[in-house]
C-alpha cells in the first residue's frame, strides 16, 4: 500500500479546534468514506512542550480498537503538522445533548451509561486509564451510540500516579485532586458524575 498523505482526502469542513490545531471532516478519495482528520501544528506542540503527551495519544489509539471508541485510522506527517485520522463522528457530543434536552429518561441514560462502561472495561483491561471522562469527550456515532474520545492525557497505569493531576475539575475523583495514587477508579467516578447530571 501506498504511503497516506493529506492529498488522499478531499477536506470538506473545520468540525473542531484544539489546543494544537483543528479537527476536519475529510473523505476518502480512493474510498469514498469520511473520516475526521486532526491536524495539529508542530510549532504550537512544541512551544506548548506537549511533543510527549502528543506521542502518547497517539501511541494509544493506534493500540485500541473498539466500536465505543473513537477509532484511529492512519496517522503521518509533513513539515509542519502532524495528521491523525479517525472515525467521523457525527451524532454530537454529549453536552451539546444535556444543554438541548436537559433532561433524559432512565432508559436513555442506562443505555449511554452502558456504552461507556463496556468502552472503559476494554480499555482497563489493556492497563489504559483514560482520566479525562467529561460529557465533550462522550459523542454520539451516526447510530446513536455513545463513544469515548480525546485520549490525550490517558495513560498506562502505573503503581505511583500521585504526582498525576490531570483531569477536569468537574469529574475528578477526589484522589486525584487530593494528589494520591489512583486506579482505574478514577473513570467511574467521573461517569458518576455523568449520570447524575
Amino acid at each position: 500500500m501506498s504511503v497516506i498523505t493529506k492529498t488522499h482526502f478531499k477536506f470538506k469542513y473545520v468540525v473542531g479546534k484544539g489546543g494544537f490545531g483543528k479537527v476536519w471532516k475529510v473523505q476518502q478519495k480512493k474510498t469514498d468514506g469520511y473520516f475526521a482528520m486532526k491536524v495539529m501544528l508542530k510549532s504550537r506542540i512544541l512551544a506548548k512542550r506537549s511533543v510527549s503527551s502528543v506521542m502518547n495519544e497517539r501511541n494509544l489509539l493506534a493500540k485500541l480498537k473498539h466500536s465505543f471508541l473513537v477509532n484511529m485510522h492512519f496517522a503521518f506527517q509533513d513539515r509542519e503538522n502532524l495528521y491523525v485520522i479517525l472515525d467521523h463522528l457525527d451524532g454530537g457530543d454529549m453536552r451539546y445533548h444535556i444543554s438541548w434536552k436537559k433532561k433524559f429518561t432512565e432508559e436513555q441514560t442506562k443505555f449511554f451509561m452502558s456504552n461507556i462502561i463496556i468502552a472503559l472495561e476494554y480499555i482497563h483491561n489493556l492497563g489504559v486509564i483514560h482520566r479525562d471522562i467529561k460529557p465533550e469527550n462522550l459523542v454520539f456515532d451516526a447510530h446513536g451510540y455513545v463513544r469515548i474520545i480525546d485520549f490525550g492525557i490517558a495513560r498506562i497505569l502505573t503503581q505511583e500516579n500521585h504526582k498525576d493531576t490531570s483531569g477536569t475539575p468537574g469529574y475528578m475523583a477526589p484522589e486525584v485532586m487530593c494528589r494520591q495514587n489512583h486506579g482505574i477508579s478514577v473513570d467511574y467516578f467521573a461517569l458518576g458524575v455523568i449520570g447524575y447530571e
